[in-house]
């Protein structure tokens, strides 16, 4: 893995959470990784906003050339009159081949939901080594759960994916991923969001408590209003 010399910071506005996750997608794609997640997790967050900013930093660097690709017609339809001083292509999952053309250097796959997961694969397969974007999956939502069926998923599929971003609020304070960064979690104290610690994988719930009560003392719950407050205000 990569590691620069200077330390990226956890982001203080939703126009540098944006940046820094362009950035990080670039910088895996300059490091051979083909299948791209990005994932913020901000309660309440409109995603096409941040498509489009990815949508216009695509045609910067690939002309038009690539596919933004979204879950369902409306979504599509919507891109389509938001995004007209664009110059893109814009499909469904559901349009298979026309979706993932010959002549495409990359794809955006915006907010793919569990019912769309055996389109997005074919999606995938069809790209090869084709950078394929994936924002904001909500592939493990709450129609599906997380039982054994959600575990598979992730395992087999979302697992093929590189974290290029990730930030999520947590009760105590924030886990973020920003490439080539390790996973990182912050805590929220009266001076702001400060470093806690990082790990080279993906946390798990567990993880992050056991964390907290080691490096703080403190139980998940402590803090949950103010945390709420400050992320709400992120989003905005």
């Amino acid at each position: 893995m990569t590691h620069v010399t200077d330390p990226i910071t956890l982001p203080n506005n939703l126009e540098d959470t944006t940046e820094q996750a362009i950035a990080a997608t670039y910088q895996a794609i300059a490091d051979g990784a083909t299948r791209i997640l990005v994932d913020l997790r901000f309660p309440e967050l409109k995603s096409m906003p941040i498509a489009y900013e990815f949508a216009r930093s695509f045609n910067e660097r690939y002309g038009n050339a690539w596919q933004a690709i979204f879950s369902d017609a409306g979504s599509a339809a919507l891109a389509k009159r938001e995004w007209a001083d664009l110059d893109v292509s814009v499909r469904g999952v559901n349009e298979g081949r026309r979706a993932v053309r010959e002549e495409d250097k990359a794809f955006l796959l915006v907010e793919p939901s569990s019912v769309e997961v055996d389109q997005v694969e074919k999606l995938v397969q069809l790209a090869g080594d084709r950078p394929f974007v994936m924002l904001n999956p909500r592939l493990e939502n709450s129609e599906v759960g997380l039982g054994l069926s959600a575990r598979r998923l992730r395992d087999r599929f979302l697992s093929t994916f590189e974290t290029a971003y990730y930030i999520k609020p947590l009760e105590l304070g924030a886990l973020w991923r920003c490439y080539p960064q390790t996973w990182q979690v912050w805590v929220n104290t009266e001076e702001g969001m400060q470093f806690l610690s990082e790990v080279e994988q993906r946390p798990s719930s567990d993880d992050i408590d056991r964390l907290f009560r080691q490096k703080t003392g403190q139980k998940t719950g402590s803090f949950l209003g103010r945390l709420q407050e400050l992320f709400s205000a992120l989003g905005r």
